[in-house]
């Protein structure tokens, strides 16, 4: 490289920040190996603008100072890959069983497994109450009405 190479920037490393929000850890340059703690002095983007210091006003400059938000993927958002795969295989396994929960979540398949106990046959929250509320003389009374 010769002397007169402007840096420009890439973010190659993530960190979280003191409010867990992903801040750039390490940066490196497109145009060559070099990687640094801090922004290089010099961004240069590949926009139409002939400084290489930052300008109120610039896009280009505007962009250098963007930084992404995963949103509701963060990882205090999100649900972890062991807890999805629990929930899913739960609600399989009661639906294998003919129980039919108000929902996929852990809850509400738990609530529908209690209540397909008191009630000695599978739950359905299609044509029952809430399985929260089931008791055994529902078990009676639904016998009753053929439910």
């Amino acid at each position: 490289m010769s002397m007169t190479h402007t840096h420009v920037a890439k973010i190659i490393a993530w960190k979280l920040d003191e409010n867990t929000n992903s801040v750039p850890a390490k940066y490196g340059c497109t145009g060559c190996n070099q990687q640094f703690d801090e922004r290089p002095p010099s961004v240069v983007f590949n926009a139409p603008h002939s400084h290489t210091s930052y300008i109120d006003g610039c896009f280009a400059c505007k962009v250098t100072t963007i930084q992404l938000d995963p949103g509701d993927a963060s990882h205090k958002k999100a649900m972890s890959r062991k807890k999805w795969d629990g929930e899913l295989n739960a609600y399989a396994e009661a639906r294998r069983q003919g129980i039919q929960p108000a929902g996929t979540r852990m809850g509400q398949i738990r609530e529908a497994e209690k209540a397909s106990e008191t009630l000695g046959r599978a739950y359905s929250a299609e044509t029952m109450p809430p399985a929260k509320n089931i008791t055994k003389a529902h078990g009676e009374a639904f016998k009753e009405v053929g439910i």
